[in-house]
């Protein structure tokens, strides 16, 4: 039985689509790469065939008619990397699934995973560990909050992709009452909602992803555990460097909590260790690939393959054991975080260069594929955004007494 169905890996601007696209491509599957932004970096992959449609969030009715006219007599598989696309799919679902595979949550888990708020309170009803959090609908909720909140606090969106477009950021953190006051004002404004939470104290290290695969029988088919080694923005960002790792005990809150709402499809919970009490604290479940996904491919665990596989009955993989101490790298966000380290006196430039040396993989640089490394870089244009970058926050937030911690790779507190 040979792999007939090609594979739509749907939003290749970013690693997460890269990152399937060679786990699929490099097996020999044709994959379609699709994104309705015409410059998208996957669409510059040797290992994949373009495909250009409206914006499903914009346009959606025209991206299904774009994406079912495109088929072939084989019923094709879809992979979805972004919260927009995994709704799409699952708006349309009933639509899709008449000319396409796929396995992805049930529409009223999906919709309660991407919305923060509802991920979070189904957290609080199956007893996953959670930092105090709440949620003001107006300014005199918000003035109760602050009265019970433990400082700092971390205000981050009920819908993360949506914020992105108003903030370009992941929220924002505050220091005492008057900040929370401040920036939920801006929030409102826009007509955003968003949550607040206490901030899970601890370096960049302490926080780890339990990723799963739970196929279309219901059964866990695939695991793989990450943890980062910095990340950009330091404080609230994506992991720039990450090593693959084993922790029992965040394993068993990531696997406890999908098991509980009965999830299906790729999902990654992330957790961070609390080093005020040494706790492991859920910050969030991703109902997709995650942006390091090609990490868990190179340490032995091929989500999309497995994935794949499963939903065209190619063959039931079942691997839940990985390599650890392999690495991703995404090298200029981790050079941008890098240079945060450099102005506290924590990081030196050699230091960075033996993380460079330690790399399995990247976010975008690969020797057989070096299509999508070219195109984020823009023929140097991003190399040049990353110096100014440095040059401009290097001024602007040089520390008055920089100190130098143990270790070549030391997290942030």
């Amino acid at each position: 039985m040979s792999r007939k169905a090609r594979a739509y890996i749907l939003g290749v601007s970013t690693p997460n689509g890269v990152g399937a696209i060679r786990s699929l491509g490099r097996e020999g599957i044709e994959v379609i790469a699709v994104d309705h932004i015409p410059d998208a970096v996957g669409f510059h992959s040797r290992y994949a065939k373009p495909l250009i449609i409206p914006n499903p969030e914009v346009r959606p009715n025209e991206a299904l008619e774009e994406l079912l006219s495109s088929h072939h007599t084989e019923r094709d598989v879809l992979l979805p990397t972004s919260d927009a696309f995994v709704l799409f799919l699952s708006q349309y679902r009933e639509q899709l699934e008449e000319r396409f595979r796929f396995c992805i949550p049930s529409q009223r888990i999906l919709n309660g995973m991407v919305n923060k708020r509802a991920q979070y309170e189904e957290a609080m009803r199956v007893g996953a560990p959670l930092p105090p959090t709440f949620f003001p609908s107006d300014m005199s909720e918000v003035r109760e909050a602050a009265d019970q909140l433990i400082y700092p606090a971390f205000i981050k969106p009920y819908y993360s992709h949506i914020w992105n477009q108003k903030f370009g950021n992941k929220g924002f953190k505050v220091n005492s009452s008057r900040e929370l006051k401040d920036c939920y004002k801006r929030v409102f404004q826009t007509g955003l909602d968003a949550l607040v939470q206490t901030v899970i104290d601890g370096p960049n290290t302490n926080h780890m992803k339990v990723c799963a695969y739970y196929g279309l029988d219901g059964k866990r088919h695939a695991l793989f555990q990450t943890r980062k080694i910095r990340q950009n923005p330091v404080e609230f960002g994506v992991g720039s460097t990450m090593e693959s790792m084993h922790d029992d005990n965040a394993k068993k809150i990531g696997l406890d909590f999908l098991e509980a709402i009965n999830y299906r499809g790729i999902g990654s919970v992330e957790l961070k260790i609390d080093q005020r009490t040494g706790e492991y604290m859920m910050i969030e479940l991703n109902p997709r690939l995650w942006a390091q996904n090609i990490q868990a491919t190179y340490a032995g665990v091929n989500f999309s393959l497995i994935e794949y596989d499963d939903v065209t009955g190619y063959g039931t993989h079942e691997i839940t054991d990985w390599e650890d101490g392999v690495r991703w790298m995404d090298f200029f966000e981790d050079t941008r975080s890098y240079w945060w380290y450099r102005q506290r006196g924590i990081m030196h430039l050699s230091d960075l260069i033996r993380s460079w040396m330690k790399a399995d993989c990247h976010a975008y640089l690969a020797r057989d594929d070096m299509g999508p490394f070219l195109a984020h870089v823009n023929m140097g244009v991003e190399a040049a955004r990353v110096i100014v970058d440095l040059l401009k926050n290097g001024a602007e937030n040089a520390p008055s007494a920089p100190h130098r911690a143990t270790g070549a790779e030391a997290g942030s507190a």
